[in-house]
């Protein structure tokens, strides 16, 4: 199991070094312009004139890096001046500065040192895509040369000033990766806390549900200190309690985590005299947190340091619950814990100008955060469907016996053969039977090969084999021992018999065949036949096995072949021995469903025997039967496979002829017509025959056959009264 945690900690790391490689923006950028900074710090309300004149004091502090760590005070203004020699060209550059809780940012440009531009933490710009991670500020179009700008910082917050200046283009691919990790951070938080609704319905005693409000509350968390929360139009209404909101909304990340860990941890179990202390310890985060959002916007320095302490605090409670942790899969959380706390330490040395800023080195432990909260929710679950999956192969019963196979097979054969022949054709009926019969005994009969050998009645050969590539070998066997077979098939009982016989290939060894008689009826015989090695001899108990198997498939041949065979008599036509007219349009109802649902063609034969009328005057109805009968039987000789006869409602014929277009279905009928009227007909009944034919074909989505059978009838009107034996559609 611990080879198990491991691998995931694996994989999840290497699937955050492939989603690194392939993040959009992720590439080098090409050189920056040097930045040469100072800063001031002047009372509000002083003037850019007062710093140039000399008026405003101590006057400028330059800085050797490209940010600084600063406070903003209330009442106080921090001047950032910063000069450098842009490379003349089209080219449009952005004054980019990391976000923090300010309230406002104005950019000077000098000379004449009016504001070209302004932002705020705690506002979405027009324009502004989602999820920045810094304050974009455009200079004016074709600035260029040396340049002189100055910064104005107004707010009540503490952290990092990180300035850059970049071409748009670089701007842009920087936006774009932050973009993509803060999407990637906050989707995870979200689907963590969905997640574990569906896990709390599974077992809701698993703690989940605290898992998924320490991923809600870390995902407000970030949201806030990021000022991304500001986007959606009803939170951007908090703007006005200033930097106290994100501070506060980030020191209501700390309290559900470490909840969230009592439970992961099993920290009841590990260490019972914690768990008070624990618990107390994340209400009190977030009741600390609740607390805040009263408090006045001058607050917000000393929520700041207070929201810093507590994160360091939950982060060893957390450490320290997961150490106590016994359990194998604790090392992954509790790495990822650990890589947090380096993640926020670097945070503060970006801060500090003492490592470079980038996403990473500012954001990371956000992505750390999140991955914990998947942990959390990921790995106790997989360990329990790990362990139901192991205890569901524990419970297998164990493999039944010799008499519980038999009966299972037996009971399989039976459903097998009454599923098999509910809806056979008569001649398929005992080719189905005897295949069932091979499949069935192959799962209780130990054997190489079996077949069902013989001659039907009427001189047809009977040959089925399982496997297929046995049946060379008892061909051959028929050529040489047909004789043997025949007379042992006419005994009632069931024999072994040694054979060795020469195959397709040369001489094989003796093998050992158990021979079934099958009741076929005479002068055709049949047998079931088992095959084994010659050393390996059949019990009694299965020669009676393959007998009653046999048995049942006969009798369930015979029953199905009696209700197909009264089926048959039921719809067919006693004096033509087609289908009778209820029944041939019950099935062209059937073929023109099918013809619809696969859009393919469907044609239909209306056909009138036009010597009809003048028979029926004479001679009544058996005078007409007497034509219809050699009429008939050319018909079932003449029609495709597959295409069906039956009587029409006029004294004719139908002829269903799917697959046929309406030009192949003339050509159909049109042999079909030559046919009948070279047909030899007793004199008594009429020199001649002769037929008219009406063809219609299906539109592509016709489902009522009654109009299709209409539109033959009609055409066959017509073919008859322009004088018969012709075609008309």
């Amino acid at each position: 199991m611990r080879h198990a945690w491991a691998l995931i900690s694996v994989t999840a790391a290497a699937l955050l070094a492939t989603a690194l490689a392939l993040a959009p923006g992720a590439r080098a950028q090409g050189p920056q312009p040097v930045l040469d900074l100072a800063v001031m710090e002047t009372p509000a309300g002083t003037t850019l004139d007062d710093i140039l004149t000399g008026r405003a004091q101590p006057g400028f502090t330059p800085v050797l890096t490209p940010g600084f760590p600063f406070t903003a005070r209330e009442g106080q203004v921090l001047w950032v001046r910063i000069r450098t020699d842009l490379p003349a060209g089209d080219q449009a550059w952005r004054l980019g500065v990391v976000r923090v809780p300010l309230e406002h940012l104005r950019l000077r440009l000098h000379p004449p040192g009016e504001v070209v531009v302004t932002d705020s933490f705690f506002s979405r710009g027009d324009g502004q895509r989602p999820w920045p991670s810094h304050f974009d500020l455009p200079l004016p179009a074709g600035t260029a040369g040396p340049t002189e700008m100055y910064l104005e910082l107004e707010g009540r917050v503490m952290g990092g000033l990180h300035v850059s200046l970049r071409d748009a283009a670089a701007a842009a691919a920087r936006e774009s990766e932050a973009r993509f990790w803060f999407r990637i951070v906050y989707a995870l938080f979200l689907l963590v806390a969905v997640l574990s609704l569906v896990r709390h319905a599974e077992d809701s005693r698993a703690g989940a549900l605290s898992v998924g409000a320490a991923a809600f509350c870390s995902w407000l968390a970030c949201l806030g200190i990021n000022g991304h929360l500001y986007s959606l139009p009803e939170v951007a209404l908090l703007s006005g309690l200033g930097a106290v909101v994100p501070q506060a909304l980030f020191l209501l990340g700390a309290g559900p985590v470490v909840l969230a860990t009592r439970h992961y941890s099993g920290l009841a179990k590990s260490a019972p005299p914690l768990v008070g202390w624990m618990r107390g310890l994340g209400w009190v985060l977030v009741a600390g947190a609740l607390f805040a959002l009263s408090l006045p916007a001058d607050a917000s320095i000393t929520l700041q340091w207070v929201a810093w302490f507590s994160y360091p605090v939950a982060l060893v409670a957390c450490i320290v619950m997961l150490v106590l942790d016994s359990r194998s899969y604790r090392w992954a959380p509790l790495l990822t814990w650990l890589a947090m706390g380096a993640a926020v330490l670097l945070r503060v040395l970006a801060d500090h100008q003492v490592v470079v800023a980038n996403w990473w080195t500012l954001y990371g432990w956000q992505l750390l955060l999140a991955l914990a909260m998947a942990q959390y929710l990921g790995l106790p679950w997989a360990r329990a469907r790990l362990q139901r999956w192991a205890m569901r192969k524990r419970a297998e019963p164990p493999p039944p016996s010799a008499e519980e196979k038999i009966g299972a097979a037996r009971e399989k054969l039976l459903a097998s053969l009454q599923h098999g022949l509910a809806h056979a054709d008569d001649d398929d009926v005992s080719w189905i039977a005897y295949r069932r019969l091979l499949d069935g005994l192959k799962s209780v009969l130990v054997q190489d090969s079996s077949a069902v050998v013989g001659e039907h009645a009427d001189g047809e050969e009977l040959l089925q084999v399982e496997p297929k590539s046995a049946e060379p070998r008892y061909r051959n066997l028929l050529r040489e021992r047909a004789t043997l077979l025949r007379n042992l098939s006419k005994l009632k009982a069931a024999q072994q018999v040694g054979f060795d016989f020469d195959g397709p290939e040369g001489p094989l060894e003796k093998v050992q065949l158990a021979v079934i008689p099958l009741p076929i009826p005479k002068p055709g015989w049949g047998a079931l036949l088992v095959e084994r090695p010659a050393d390996v001899t059949y019990s009694e108990a299965e020669l009676a096995l393959c007998a009653e198997f046999a048995a049942m498939a006969v009798v369930a041949g015979e029953e199905a072949s009696g209700t197909v065979s009264a089926q048959r008599q039921a719809e067919t036509d006693p004096a033509t021995g087609v289908f009778r007219d209820e029944a041939i349009r019950e099935r062209l109802q059937q073929m023109l469903e099918a013809a619809r649902l696969k859009q393919t063609p469907f044609s239909l034969l209306w056909i009138e025997i036009d010597q009809v009328p003048a028979l029926r005057e004479a001679g009544g109805e058996v005078a007409v039967v007497a034509a219809l009968r050699p009429v008939a039987n050319l018909l079932r000789d003449e029609i495709h496979h597959g295409d069906l006869v039956g009587r029409n409602s006029g004294g004719g014929f139908l002829v269903l002829a799917p697959g046929k277009k309406l030009l192949q279905a003339r050509e159909y009928a049109e042999r079909l017509r030559s046919a009948v009227s070279h047909l030899v007909v007793d004199p008594r009944i009429a020199p001649s025959l002769s037929i008219s034919v009406g063809i219609a074909q299906a539109a592509s989505d016709e489902r009522k056959s009654a109009e299709l059978a209409e539109r033959a009838a009609n055409a066959a009107r017509v073919a008859t009264r322009n004088g018969g034996d012709q075609i008309f559609s």
